[in-house]
């Protein structure tokens, strides 16, 4: 290809992506991308797909946005006990989301009227695990979202209360288990 028609094509394409800015299109683009290939211009290309696939949807309705949570924040130490006992005394009903740092875990606690009915968690078990697994979070965010939970399966019988302390005892039980194992290592060979 001589270099001036080359250089007429490359104006072009230019030309053709400020009206894409100003009327994106699928098509648009696509064709912006198979013109760039054509002269050997991967880099241009790869950016011209990605704009094409960036309008995807543009024309379709747009996703419901998600709802205002009614409490959210920051997960600091002993903060879910406090969380869990405000839904509880509040008797709202809903979900409360907890998300480890990095999207790394994700659970949902249940609530009908201030009672825990169910705990799930995306790396943990539902029921107990879960809900243990939310207990011992130190770092994340927390977002409580009042809605319907007929749809859940009611795992827990026993009110909220009755559940926080055994779920604390079973972790003070496990992490008194630990220490002392810890402290028997220590201790092994030394006497």
């Amino acid at each position: 290809m001589p270099t001036q028609s080359w250089g007429n094509t490359l104006d072009q394409l230019r030309h053709l992506e400020a009206e894409m800015k100003v009327r994106p299109s699928v098509e648009g683009y696509l064709a912006i991308a198979d013109r760039y290939t054509e002269l050997g211009l991967t880099k241009e290309a790869a950016r011209a797909y990605r704009m094409a696939e960036e309008c995807e949807g543009m024309n379709e309705p747009a996703a419901p946005a998600e709802p205002e949570p009614l409490h959210s924040g920051a997960i600091v130490r002993d903060i879910m006990v406090e969380i869990i006992q405000m839904v509880m005394n509040s008797q709202r009903t809903g979900e409360l989301v907890v998300a480890a740092p990095n999207s790394v875990e994700t659970l949902r606690i249940y609530f009908d009227t201030g009672r825990v009915i169910n705990s799930i968690g995306t790396k943990t078990p539902r029921g107990e695990r879960s809900f243990e697994r939310a207990l011992t979070m130190t770092a994340g965010t927390y977002k409580f979202f009042e809605k319907a939970v007929d749809h859940v399966e009611a795992l827990f019988d026993q009110g909220t209360n009755h559940l926080l302390l055994e779920s604390l005892q079973r972790l003070d039980e496990a992490q008194g288990a630990a220490a002392a194992a810890g402290r028997s290592q220590q201790f092994d060979g030394t006497t």
